[in-house]
């Protein structure tokens, strides 16, 4: 019988090894895919072309390492998520390619190159892009965006390392808003190594401006509500047996919440203190998103659950009260640029209704836009200031719904696992919150055209959807 025991620990014992070691490699990877992302925003919301470049090289190095890490370990990737969303956004992706590229009918690439073709008296090969370097460009961008995605989808299974990183989320966006708020009080004179005076106007802490900052702070208070909701209401009950208890009780509650809450207080002060209102609104909405699926996911002890939540709130008013000033000034006066952007509206569409089937080119609406421009229009136009809108223009109606598709396909997930899930619903309402965030920012500005804040959102909604499903389920 001993003899038989050893052999089995003999046998035994390199397979627990293996396990550990296999563990601590996904653990490493993940890691290292945090902090690809939240060191993102430190050169100008990684807004240049080293920057984003440099992302979607490390993107794409973290992918190749999870694939060979696969390989060895001979494990087989999470496979829960409906065919349907990655086939769109794929679809999505092979369309923006296609735009840049000869091979379509001829009639199908715009008349612009054919004019060109005439006036500089050279052969040019078409394609439905306007602009295919740009389109090249913006197609590297979206495909890191997608694959930073698919490694947090498959890395944060475990609830420890979901958890994990929402605190790392929480903890770099208090040292942002921290620096933020230091260069806006007059304490640091300069944003890296660049020198403006607009730093000290509005908190934009590494971003290039305020809506951006805004925009990412935005997902990160999500996140900070997701982990103080989640911190909260694990902490284990105390008897009441006395007003004595009730006392400890209370005395636990702060000792547990003082961090969190102080942190929320920084956030939140950072984002009303940027003046924007795009960002704040849209902040927000995803907020009320998120209380409102905590208090219908937990009506049997909603009581707990709304202590929690006032609490939470009265902590965001008392952040809003201290420094909204210039904010509800901005409020105010919200129409007076609202008649500029309704005229890039229009023009806009005018543009998709010529060309609705095949677009302008992915990542081509400022040289898009130049052949539609009219007198209204005195600035250089880069940007719609609605995501949705210049995606249309950009791909065309079908490429595009596709892309949207995936996304509501990804927040439809998400939904789903805040009510089908016993335990840790909080990270799939996460998700669903944060997705309701960036679409209402969408509507008014071009947040994620941030590099950052993109991978951000990826992260994050990564998370949110592995966590939409039972842990016994996936393994």
């Amino acid at each position: 019988m001993n003899t038989h025991a050893g052999a089995t620990s003999v046998a035994t014992n390199p397979s627990k090894k293996e396990s550990r070691l296999t563990s601590l490699l996904h653990r490493m990877l993940f890691i290292a895919l945090l902090l690809l992302v939240l060191l993102a925003p430190i050169p100008l919301g990684s807004n240049r072309d080293w920057s984003w470049s440099l992302c979607a090289l490390l993107s794409g190095v973290l992918g190749i390492t999870w694939v060979l890490l696969q390989l060895a370990t001979r494990r087989k990737p999470f496979g829960q998520l409906p065919a349907v969303i990655p086939l769109l956004f794929l679809a999505a992706l092979t369309w923006a390619w296609l735009q840049t590229t000869g091979w379509l009918p001829a009639n199908w690439s715009h008349p612009v190159w054919a004019l060109s073709s005439e006036v500089t008296n050279q052969v040019l090969s078409g394609s439905v892009s306007l602009a295919p370097q740009d389109s090249y460009t913006a197609l590297m961008r979206l495909t890191a965006y997608g694959l930073v995605f698919f490694l947090s989808f498959q890395l944060a299974r475990d609830r420890v390392l979901a958890r994990r990183a929402l605190w790392w989320v929480f903890a770099f966006a208090v040292v942002y808003s921290v620096y933020g708020l230091l260069s806006y009080w007059g304490v640091l004179r300069e944003l890296m190594w660049y020198q403006d005076d607009a730093f000290g106007k509005d908190v934009r802490a590494t971003f290039v401006n305020r809506n951006h900052f805004a925009n990412w702070v935005g997902i990160a208070i999500v996140c900070a509500l997701t982990i103080f909701f989640d911190y909260m209401l694990r902490a284990p009950r105390v008897p009441m047996l006395s007003m004595q208890s009730r006392q400890k009780r209370l005395d636990r509650f702060l000792a547990r919440a003082w961090a969190p809450l102080a942190g929320l207080i920084l956030l939140v002060s950072a984002l009303v203190s940027s003046h924007s209102r795009g960002g704040f609104l849209a902040t927000l909405c995803g907020g009320a998103v998120l209380l409102l699926l905590i208090d219908r996911r937990l009506r049997v002890v909603s009581l707990r659950a709304r202590a929690v939540a006032f609490s939470a709130l009265l902590v965001c008013g008392a952040a809003f009260y201290i420094s909204s000033e210039l904010l509800v000034e901005r409020l105010e006066q919200s129409s007076i640029d609202a008649a500029g952007r309704q005229t890039i509206y229009q023009i806009t569409l005018g543009g998709i209704s010529d060309s609705p089937l095949l677009g302008f080119g992915y990542g081509a609406f400022e040289d898009g836009f130049k052949l539609y421009r009219d007198e209204r229009v005195t600035k250089l136009v880069d940007f719609t200031h609605n995501t949705f809108l210049e995606n249309l223009f950009e791909l065309g109606l079908p490429a595009a719904l596709f892309l949207f598709g995936a996304v509501l396909g990804l927040m439809l997930v998400c939904l789903r696992g805040v009510f089908s899930r016993h335990r840790d619903w909080i990270f799939p309402a996460c998700g669903v919150a944060v997705t309701v965030l960036v679409s209402v920012h969408a509507l008014v500005d071009f947040g994620l055209q941030m590099p950052a804040t993109a991978l951000l959102y990826s992260l994050v909604m990564g998370v949110a959807c592995a966590q939409s499903y039972s842990s016994v389920r996936a393994t």
